[in-house]
Protein backbone atom coordinates (compact mmCIF):
# COMPACT_ATOMS: atom_id res chain seq x y z
CA UNK A 1 0.00 0.00 0.00
CA UNK A 2 2.91 2.05 0.88
CA UNK A 3 4.88 1.60 -2.54
CA UNK A 4 1.39 2.36 -4.58
CA UNK A 5 1.13 5.62 -2.72
CA UNK A 6 4.85 6.69 -3.77
CA UNK A 7 4.29 5.30 -7.12
CA UNK A 8 1.05 7.59 -7.52
CA UNK A 9 3.02 10.60 -5.87
CA UNK A 10 6.15 10.16 -8.48
CA UNK A 11 3.47 9.86 -11.56
CA UNK A 12 1.96 13.00 -10.40
CA UNK A 13 5.63 14.44 -10.16
CA UNK A 14 6.75 13.59 -13.53
CA UNK A 15 3.28 14.54 -14.87
CA UNK A 16 3.51 18.57 -13.45
CA UNK A 17 7.20 18.62 -14.42
CA UNK A 18 5.93 17.53 -17.95
CA UNK A 19 2.78 19.75 -18.20
CA UNK A 20 5.79 22.76 -17.06
CA UNK A 21 7.46 22.08 -19.74
CA UNK A 22 5.08 21.67 -22.39
CA UNK A 23 3.38 25.37 -21.06
CA UNK A 24 7.28 27.17 -20.92
CA UNK A 25 7.70 26.30 -24.64
CA UNK A 26 4.32 26.99 -26.53
CA UNK A 27 3.76 30.10 -24.56
CA UNK A 28 6.71 32.24 -25.41
CA UNK A 29 6.29 35.73 -23.80
CA UNK A 30 5.72 38.51 -26.06
CA UNK A 31 8.23 41.27 -25.25
CA UNK A 32 10.63 38.45 -26.28
CA UNK A 33 9.19 37.61 -29.35
CA UNK A 34 9.04 41.26 -30.13
CA UNK A 35 13.14 42.54 -28.92
CA UNK A 36 13.70 39.45 -31.62
CA UNK A 37 12.00 40.63 -34.35
CA UNK A 38 13.73 44.24 -33.99
CA UNK A 39 17.08 42.17 -33.71
CA UNK A 40 16.18 40.42 -36.98
CA UNK A 41 15.91 44.15 -38.23
CA UNK A 42 19.02 45.08 -36.94
CA UNK A 43 20.84 42.14 -38.06
CA UNK A 44 19.29 42.53 -41.86
CA UNK A 45 20.30 46.03 -41.79
CA UNK A 46 23.84 45.28 -40.63
CA UNK A 47 24.12 42.65 -43.32
CA UNK A 48 22.86 45.91 -46.11
CA UNK A 49 19.76 43.64 -46.89
CA UNK A 50 16.56 46.91 -46.34
CA UNK A 51 14.11 43.90 -47.88
CA UNK A 52 14.68 42.20 -45.07
CA UNK A 53 14.96 44.57 -42.95
CA UNK A 54 11.50 45.87 -44.23
CA UNK A 55 10.33 42.05 -43.20
CA UNK A 56 10.06 43.74 -39.20
CA UNK A 57 7.25 46.23 -40.84
CA UNK A 58 3.42 45.57 -41.58
CA UNK A 59 3.31 44.82 -45.45
CA UNK A 60 -0.03 46.87 -45.66
CA UNK A 61 -0.90 50.58 -47.15
CA UNK A 62 -2.11 50.96 -43.44
CA UNK A 63 1.46 50.70 -42.47
CA UNK A 64 2.34 54.72 -41.08
CA UNK A 65 5.83 56.37 -40.58
CA UNK A 66 6.71 59.17 -39.62
CA UNK A 67 10.49 61.03 -39.53
CA UNK A 68 11.74 64.18 -40.19
CA UNK A 69 9.15 66.39 -40.32
CA UNK A 70 7.21 63.65 -42.54
CA UNK A 71 4.48 61.26 -42.87
CA UNK A 72 4.85 58.54 -44.93
CA UNK A 73 1.89 55.77 -46.15
CA UNK A 74 2.46 52.18 -46.65
CA UNK A 75 5.12 49.78 -46.64
CA UNK A 76 6.03 50.64 -50.36
CA UNK A 77 6.63 53.98 -50.06
CA UNK A 78 8.61 53.64 -46.24
CA UNK A 79 11.06 50.73 -48.51
CA UNK A 80 11.72 53.55 -51.23
CA UNK A 81 12.39 56.16 -48.77
CA UNK A 82 14.69 53.55 -46.84
CA UNK A 83 16.52 52.78 -50.50
CA UNK A 84 16.66 56.43 -51.59
CA UNK A 85 18.17 57.61 -47.75
CA UNK A 86 20.10 54.70 -47.61
CA UNK A 87 21.41 53.62 -51.04
CA UNK A 88 24.69 51.32 -49.85
CA UNK A 89 26.76 49.95 -47.27
CA UNK A 90 28.46 52.73 -46.72
CA UNK A 91 25.03 55.27 -45.96
CA UNK A 92 23.81 51.99 -44.06
CA UNK A 93 27.20 51.95 -41.64
CA UNK A 94 26.15 49.71 -38.85
CA UNK A 95 22.92 50.03 -36.66
CA UNK A 96 22.17 49.66 -32.86
CA UNK A 97 18.51 49.79 -31.41
CA UNK A 98 18.50 49.38 -27.50
CA UNK A 99 14.78 49.50 -25.90
CA UNK A 100 14.36 51.28 -23.39
CA UNK A 101 10.67 49.65 -22.72
CA UNK A 102 7.92 47.68 -24.05
CA UNK A 103 5.07 48.03 -22.64
CA UNK A 104 2.17 45.62 -23.76
CA UNK A 105 -1.13 47.19 -24.54
CA UNK A 106 -2.72 44.33 -25.04
CA UNK A 107 -2.39 40.78 -26.10
CA UNK A 108 -2.07 41.68 -29.59
CA UNK A 109 -0.37 45.10 -28.99
CA UNK A 110 2.55 46.67 -27.37
CA UNK A 111 4.36 50.19 -27.62
CA UNK A 112 8.27 50.04 -27.64
CA UNK A 113 10.15 53.13 -27.11
CA UNK A 114 13.76 53.11 -27.69
CA UNK A 115 17.00 54.55 -28.95
CA UNK A 116 18.74 53.77 -32.64
CA UNK A 117 22.16 54.92 -32.98
CA UNK A 118 24.40 54.08 -36.33
CA UNK A 119 27.70 54.43 -36.59
CA UNK A 120 29.34 55.26 -40.15
CA UNK A 121 33.03 56.13 -41.37
CA UNK A 122 32.09 59.89 -41.48
CA UNK A 123 29.39 60.35 -38.56
CA UNK A 124 27.34 58.71 -35.70
CA UNK A 125 23.49 59.86 -36.11
CA UNK A 126 21.52 59.16 -33.04
CA UNK A 127 18.01 59.71 -32.42
CA UNK A 128 14.36 57.82 -30.72
CA UNK A 129 11.73 55.90 -31.58
CA UNK A 130 8.37 55.22 -30.49
CA UNK A 131 6.80 52.15 -32.22
CA UNK A 132 3.45 50.53 -31.97
CA UNK A 133 3.77 46.88 -32.69
CA UNK A 134 1.13 44.38 -33.54
CA UNK A 135 0.17 40.74 -33.75
CA UNK A 136 -0.89 40.20 -37.08
CA UNK A 137 -1.30 36.61 -38.87
CA UNK A 138 0.72 35.32 -35.76
CA UNK A 139 3.39 38.05 -36.39
CA UNK A 140 4.83 40.79 -34.39
CA UNK A 141 5.01 43.87 -37.24
CA UNK A 142 5.50 47.19 -36.53
CA UNK A 143 2.42 49.18 -37.76
CA UNK A 144 3.22 52.47 -36.96
CA UNK A 145 6.50 54.00 -36.25
CA UNK A 146 7.92 57.61 -35.19
CA UNK A 147 11.57 57.65 -35.13
CA UNK A 148 13.48 60.93 -34.94
CA UNK A 149 16.89 62.29 -34.23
Amino acid sequence: MLRQGLMKKHILRCFAVLMLLFVGQVSAVPTDDIAQMLKGQEDAWNRGDLDAYMQGYWKSEQLRFVSNGKFRYGWDETLAAYKKNYPNKEALGELKFTIKEIKMLSNYAAMVVGRWDLKRQKDAPTGVFTLLVEKIDDRWVITMDHSSD
